[in-house]
């Protein structure tokens, strides 16, 4: 499925790019300090990646303000994580989050993002692991991110609906376009899929492979040590 956007219920799930991380040193610091005592298990798939941007649409219409991602950042946190939207069959957690400036693809443009951190339990999931795995080794593993939030809004004519509304309760825009732009209003992210082939992203900017070089030297807006999680950015990005 391309530009892959898929609706299960009330909820919907869009996806960007993640990669294994292999080596402990190369956590950012304060993840490593917390997490050093179970990373040591032989069995655990670690991954880091991109998991929700704000200030642009992607392909579906989907628009967070960098406000809306700073309320829903801590929802992130111990949510379970899947594999291809399997929600029912959790696989692995999300242990940490960060807000991070990245600049983009295009000069001198800064984008917001969410970038996250989660375990795979590879003894509980072993085939889910090999996929895993092999999609790495391809470049082609992805996050995907499941949302509700409060309300969301029209782009266009900027009238504001009940986040379950649908059909005649909305306006023109949003009730014939299922991918006219919108905003979610202050988000609850209920927790993170891993996609791999044949599925695909629907952000524009998820087929970026030098995601490292592209980092900004300010992170999460309250770190000092901004080099522990570009670090661990680039070691993923050699891996991939």
């Amino acid at each position: 499925m391309s530009d892959m956007l898929q609706i299960i219920g009330d909820k919907f799930y869009a996806t960007s790019k993640a990669y294994i991380v292999t080596e402990p040193q190369d956590m950012p610091r304060e993840m490593a300090a917390e997490f050093e005592p179970t990373y040591s298990n032989p069995s655990f798939i670690w991954i880091a990646g991109r998991y929700v941007q704000s200030e642009k649409a992607n392909k579906n219409g989907h628009f967070w303000t960098f406000e809306d991602l700073q309320k829903g950042e801590a929802s992130i946190r111990y949510t379970p994580v899947n594999a291809l939207h399997k929600y029912d069959r959790p696989i692995g957690t999300v242990v940490q989050t960060k807000i991070v400036d990245r600049e983009t693809a295009t000069a001198g443009v800064t984008q917001s993002e969410i970038q996250a951190l989660s375990v795979v339990w590879a003894a509980s999931a072993p085939d889910a692991a090999l996929e895993i795995r092999a999609a790495h080794k391809q470049g082609t593993l992805y996050y995907s991110m499941e949302c509700v939030s409060e309300e969301k809004q029209c782009l266009a004519c900027e009238r504001t609906f009940a986040f379950a509304a649908e059909g005649a309760e909305l306006c023109e825009h949003l009730g014939s376009n299922p991918k006219a732009p919108r905003r979610f209003i202050n988000p609850i992210f209920l927790g993170a899929a891993l996609i791999f082939p044949p599925e695909r992203p629907a952000w524009a900017d998820a087929e970026i492979t030098d995601l490292a070089s592209h980092l900004t030297e300010e992170y999460a807006n309250r770190d000092s040590d901004a080099a522990q999680w570009e670090n661990l950015m680039a070691h993923v990005m050699a891996d991939a």
